[in-house]
């Protein structure tokens, strides 16, 4: 009896293992792709920088892009032959359908990748020729996601430029319409938002990231669907003041609703990683070829409606 109870327990004991085990194996596979990644991003070389080139200018900024095509792997996804010219403050918006190449092309401005065929120029300057410093320093951006951190209002516009005072943040944060918020909150700008600013409303979080943008005035601006999480009357609110900061800035745009694209100088459009359409907002209406398309099949929404509650 006692060598049978051994036994039992025994085999509980390594079955109770051998499901560790299959486990443990099960989720490996599961995330070889990210580990796969992972690795890859550490063997990945430093970008090279060569400190004793100029840096932009601080005023507007000319961006050209000459026969540019990068792709992530070997027959996997990229952008192919871009060639386009955008003078110092003009606007351009890049439009498509999701993963046709929009953000690609604005983290190869940015340096997050090096082109494997043709060149980026600023200024005349390719921008490999740039301390990377220095040409992060030129870009300023406000993304989807606000980028917030658990820290103070202050702390989280400052970020756009570290040494700012108390007035300039105020400053800074009035143009984007967001003082008057950011004050009926408990402490103002003492306020600490939470992590990723989750206690704040999307508004307030994407109106203190333009803060942040504008704080940091940069040469060359680029705005990722930047209102997105904004609802009509605020959006209204902060329009002016992304407008009063475009007017001084080289612009970027990637946007799905056509009250945000209609009044860029040129417009971008890809498909699968190249631009097949380019123009202003008039010429291409008129042209009735991709870029309508996607107006027709609702890819670029309408202005939103306010909410309107009947009793």
């Amino acid at each position: 009896a006692g060598e049978v109870v051994t036994f039992s327990g025994f085999s509980g004991l390594l079955i109770s293992r051998l499901d560790q085990i299959s486990g443990f194996v099960s989720r490996t596979v599961s995330q070889a792709p990210t580990l796969r990644s992972f690795f890859e991003l550490i063997e990945e070389g430093v970008l090279e920088d060569d400190s004793s080139a100029p840096a932009p200018s601080d005023n507007m900024a000319s961006v050209t892009f000459e026969n540019v095509t990068y792709r992530y792997a070997p027959k996997a996804p990229g952008v192919f032959d871009l060639n386009f010219e955008v003078k110092a403050g003009q606007s351009v918006a890049l439009v498509g359908a999701s993963g046709s190449g929009k953000t690609t092309t604005l983290g190869l401005l940015q340096r997050l990748y090096e082109p494997q065929q043709g060149r980026i120029l600023i200024d005349g300057k390719d921008i490999r020729e740039i301390p990377l410093p220095n040409l992060r320093a030129s870009i300023a951006a406000v993304f989807q996601d606000a980028g917030l951190f658990n820290r103070s209002v202050f702390e989280n516009i400052r970020v756009g430029k570290p040494s700012a005072t108390l007035a300039e943040v105020e400053a800074a944060a009035r143009r984007a319409e967001a003082h008057e918020f950011i004050m009926a909150k408990p402490n103002g700008y003492d306020y600490v938002v939470g992590e990723r600013g989750l206690s704040l409303s999307g508004g307030e979080r994407q109106r203190i990231a333009i803060a942040r943008a504008i704080l940091k005035d940069s040469p060359i601006l680029i705005l990722d669907e930047a209102t997105s999480a904004l609802d009509n009357e605020t959006e209204k609110k902060i329009q002016l003041a992304i407008d009063h900061l475009m007017d001084t800035r080289t612009t970027f745009l990637i946007a799905h609703r056509l009250s945000t694209v209609v009044s860029a100088d040129l417009i971008l459009v890809f498909k699968d990683g190249r631009i097949i359409e380019a123009g202003t907002f008039e010429a291409l209406r008129r042209k009735d070829g991709a870029f309508e398309a996607l107006v027709k099949a609702g890819q670029l929404e309408p202005p939103k409606k306010p909410h309107v509650v009947t009793a």
